[in-house]
């Protein structure tokens, strides 16, 4: 576990030391970009990374199993299964913590929206992808 939030405070960092090469950021806003990093990396080691694992791992099967129905051409039947499981991750606490986190970050996590409603495909479906 401290090997992966070493790697995800490595990936963090980075962005940070591309700041230091310009010249007009003080020691000030660089200590406030260390400290933030720090409280990012904190709030990372609060993160359940065997659930996080766990929920990767369902995704994966969800996402065969949507595959499986926009195949079979059973798209309101796949969209749904999207919505209820992105409805169910969005409420998952380790990815609520995880935002937590990313938000700490300002902006150097990826977005991790996922569809919780008909809205959320307005604009194209799910099978559309496969």
């Amino acid at each position: 576990m401290k090997k992966q939030i070493t790697i995800m405070f490595a990936f963090f960092l980075v962005p940070l030391l591309g700041h230091t090469q310009q010249p007009n950021i003080s020691q000030e806003q660089m200590q406030q970009m260390m400290q933030q990093a720090q409280q990012m990396q904190t709030c990372m080691a609060n993160i359940d990374q065997q659930a996080l694992m766990a929920l990767g791992q369902k995704a994966q099967a969800m996402e065969s199993e949507i595959k499986s129905l926009c195949q079979a051409n059973k798209r309101s039947e796949a969209q749904s299964t999207a919505i209820k499981f992105g409805l169910s991750i969005s409420q998952d606490e380790n990815i609520k913590l995880a935002r937590e986190c990313g938000e700490m970050a300002q902006g150097m996590l990826p977005k991790m929206d996922f569809p919780t409603s008909e809205k959320d495909f307005e604009a194209r479906h799910i099978c559309d992808g496969y």
